[in-house]
């Protein structure tokens, strides 16, 4: 930088600047608290499985914990904030923490195709039914792969922009 003019180096930093927000969405969220359709809730974290419907993929889920009471339009309105916040980015939306962690080891375990993952039980079908409230994801073939809120099973909630 040494050698570089001082307008330069303001062109540079100003580069720099315009593009971190690029940065950020491509990471996905932090962990932490964050405000989805003015809701207040929690990425709880996230993480990656080769899923078995595309082995040649590595799909990153992010974690997001929302209210007790957020039902299913609420639900979509969120989901849409997420995903104009962090385009292309897979999430699964929870109402309740208590078996989050074993959700997340079996899903790694079941999608797992090198034998290094440990076998877990699967949480509670009343809890998984109760509490995971849908995912932002784009594995549909029916529709092209686009991007939507779906429901546990992979059914289509809402398209997404």
């Amino acid at each position: 930088m040494k050698f570089l003019s001082s307008k330069l180096k303001l062109v540079l930093i100003l580069l720099l600047l315009i593009s971190a927000p690029a940065f950020s969405q491509e990471r996905g969220p932090e962990k932490g608290e964050i405000t989805l359709a003015s809701v207040p809730s929690e990425i709880w974290g996230s993480y990656t499985i080769s899923q078995m419907l595309f082995p040649n993929e590595q799909w990153r889920f992010y974690v997001v914990v929302v209210p007790k009471d957020v039902r299913q339009g609420t639900l979509i309105e969120m989901a849409k904030d997420f995903y104009s916040k962090f385009p292309k980015t897979r999430a699964r939306f929870f109402s309740d923490k208590k078996h989050i962690q074993q959700y997340v080891d079996r899903d790694r375990y079941v999608n797992d195709r090198t034998g290094n993952v440990a076998e877990v039980a699967f949480p509670d079908s009343t809890w998984v039914k109760n509490h995971l409230l849908g995912n932002i994801n784009n594995r549909s073939k029916k529709y092209n792969r686009q991007w939507m809120l779906e429901n546990r099973y992979g059914s289509r909630i809402e398209l997404l922009p």
